[in-house]
């Protein structure tokens, strides 16, 4: 059963024990980067399912080329030690040429292999570009305020961008999957979940060579590493995993998150009950329900940083359009309110 955190925020107080009523694991299907189910003969495929016709053709062509990949660790844990030499490294590099791999191991001292990892993982995590060795807006501005990663805000929005980023496989689906399908479950559990929903994708060999190690690899992060700090995973005595709701945010940080999120799609509006349920959306990825996460997006209104709009049955959050979620988690590193009318970048999706 899914148990509410002791962390409880002021403004939530009520507790929603789930039983969980789902198929058996055989049965499970993956989940689609809009919500939708895939079932395992193309759940792993090169290509996401085409959106809505709603959906403008700059999103849908993005969507179509997205991968999604396995091996984000290759059998190495998160060390944010390493991940603070990687992008101090790239930081003091990129300032003389354009930054190498081989640069990177003679900055940094760790071996060529080492440094690959890290450069995926902190791909992974959103701190590097995609296809440069470039920090991303969201990485110098950690590198700058937390470059080891250990205040709870930076873990938070560390962790939406993770777990909510559809090409991080496995990641993905233990939090918008896996977790909601089954609410308790033993390490063993969550290896029969995926090699039966991916069996159809990978042989057998790649599944018993890396399946073990991506899974291994998140579990270590949540119960061993920094984000340990947010209660979000735990095992009891029996070694069973289960997740507890998590509803203590720094408010700057959630409004940066639901901003990403809507920024993703193109959008300054969404309906609450609708991105309480989304794959990838905060709530998802927090494990929040819609009676929790309307609560957050109250507290969210009450300070001016979104509109809640409830009036003539409405259940909508509509973003202001002057900000940005790149503007609040710099708001919240330099201890000061979010600005209106800040000029937009490039980077706002971050």
């Amino acid at each position: 059963m899914e148990q509410t955190p002791d962390q409880s925020s002021s403004n939530t107080t009520n507790k929603y024990p789930v039983k969980s009523k789902e198929p058996s694991v055989s049965n499970k299907q993956l989940v689609a980067e809009d919500g939708t189910s895939m079932t395992p003969a193309v759940a792993d495929t090169s290509t996401v399912p085409q959106r809505s016709s709603q959906s403008s053709k700059n999103t849908l062509s993005a969507k179509k080329s997205t991968k999604r990949k396995m091996q984000v660790s290759n059998g190495h844990y998160l060390d944010f030690d390493h991940l603070a030499r990687l992008t101090n490294a790239i930081s003091s590099l990129k300032k003389f040429t354009k930054v190498k791999m081989s640069d990177l191991a003679e900055e940094t001292g760790l071996p060529f292999r080492q440094v690959r990892n890290r450069v995926s993982i902190a791909r992974a995590l959103g701190l590097l570009e995609k296809n440069i060795l470039q920090l991303t807006s969201l990485g110098n501005l950690i590198s700058i305020h937390d470059p080891f990663c250990e205040s709870i805000a930076t873990l938070e929005y560390l962790h939406y961008k993770a777990a909510s980023n559809f090409e991080n496989l496995i990641w993905y689906e233990i939090f918008n999957s896996l977790l909601i399908h089954e609410n308790m479950m033993k390490y063993t559990g969550w290896m029969e979940y995926f090699q039966k929903s991916l069996s159809n994708q990978y042989t057998e060999k790649s599944l018993k060579d890396h399946l073990g190690k991506e899974v291994r690899f998140v579990l270590d992060a949540y119960t061993k590493q920094n984000f340990q700090k947010l209660l979000l995973l735990h095992q009891d005595e029996a070694d069973n995993i289960f997740r507890r709701r998590y509803t203590k945010f720094v408010p700057l940080v959630l409004s940066a998150m639901i901003y990403n999120f809507c920024a993703t799609r193109e959008t300054h509006l969404s309906q609450v009950g609708k991105m309480a349920v989304t794959p990838g959306s905060p709530a998802v990825v927090f494990g929040l329900d819609a009676t929790l996460f309307r609560q957050q997006i109250e507290g969210l209104h009450d300070r001016g940083w979104v509109r809640y709009e409830t009036t003539h049955n409405l259940d909508q959050i509509r973003l202001k359009p002057d900000f940005s979620a790149l503007e609040f988690l710099t708001a919240h590193f330099e201890e000061r309110e979010p600005r209106e009318d800040i000029k937009q970048s490039p980077g706002d999706i971050i």
